[in-house]
């Protein structure tokens, strides 16, 4: 049974780090199947348009546009275009608690986000210095620069999510809520557990959950759980060759003819005809 390929960070770096140039003429082309990493990866687009598939949802990118994703995510570069941008790489231990709530709160409402010229020319100069270093390796003092580097770009990127943030004016308590109960969810096997059992695990009353559910992602805990059952479904239509019925008992439906018609309703393609699309 084949399975969404995992890159780990000690497959490129010896110290947790590493730094990709994308351009019309590298000779190195971006990953262009969908896999999944151990690691965080900080897209910056200098200039140019291209395309990328997180979690099977496309986002356009373009001149001073930043994306990231965090581990595990399935992702792939769905249209390279002409696009000149940095990827960096970076093990979580490398960044700080409060940096990666800033990175997990953003991702809930996961988008392409700009940065201003003068931060974006600060980026590109630590960029250009990091990719530099990396070439001629001599030492472990080079090896530690490198990661003070890369933790003052994520710096600079989490202080532009900051301010993104601030101007959304999203309830702290709130956010904290649904991290927590995607946290949970993400634990699950099978999802079909009601939203009362997560309620409960959280000390709150349902009506509370749903409630600070919706304020912080548009849609109610039922629908975000679902939302997750169909996310887990593409991936096992996609990278497992389990058959449909043996994919819904998996994500916890008794009723695969169910599942069906969820599916189809919710992505507009039947599940057999989503995986024969995305095989072809």
């Amino acid at each position: 049974m084949s399975v969404i390929p995992v890159h780990k960070v000690i497959q490129q770096s010896d110290f947790g780090i590493f730094l990709k140039e994308v351009s019309p003429s590298s000779t190195k082309q971006p990953v262009e199947y969908a896999h999944r990493d151990d690691y965080y990866i900080f897209g910056i687009v200098s200039s140019g348009n291209c395309c990328v598939s997180i979690d099977f949802k496309d986002y356009p990118l373009t001149e001073n546009e930043i994306i990231y994703t965090q581990p595990n995510q399935v992702h792939r570069i769905a249209d390279a275009g002409n696009v000149k941008a940095f990827l960096l790489f970076v093990d979580g231990v490398f960044i700080d608690p409060s940096e990666k709530q800033i990175l997990s709160e953003y991702a809930l409402s996961l988008a392409p986000f700009r940065i201003d010229h003068v931060r974006l020319s600060e980026l590109i100069q630590i960029l250009t210095i990091i990719g530099r270093r990396i070439k001629s390796l001599d030492n472990e003092d080079s090896k530690r620069i490198i990661q003070n580097l890369s933790r003052a770009a994520i710096g600079i990127i989490t202080e532009t999510l900051r301010g993104t943030i601030r101007q959304q004016a999203k309830n702290k308590r709130h956010v904290e809520i649904t991290l927590a109960f995607k946290e949970l969810l993400s634990r699950e096997h099978r999802l079909d557990r009601k939203p009362s059992y997560y309620a409960e695990l959280l000390h709150i009353s349902s009506v509370y959950l749903n409630e600070v559910v919706k304020d912080i992602t548009g849609i109610s805990v039922s629908q975000y759980i679902q939302y997750e059952r169909m996310l887990r479904a593409k991936r096992m239509l996609i990278y497992t060759s389990l058959h449909i019925r043996e994919i819904a008992f998996h994500l916890g439906f008794e009723d695969h003819a169910y599942f069906t018609r969820l599916f189809t309703k919710i992505t507009g393609i039947n599940p057999a005809a989503y995986r024969k699309k995305y095989l072809e």
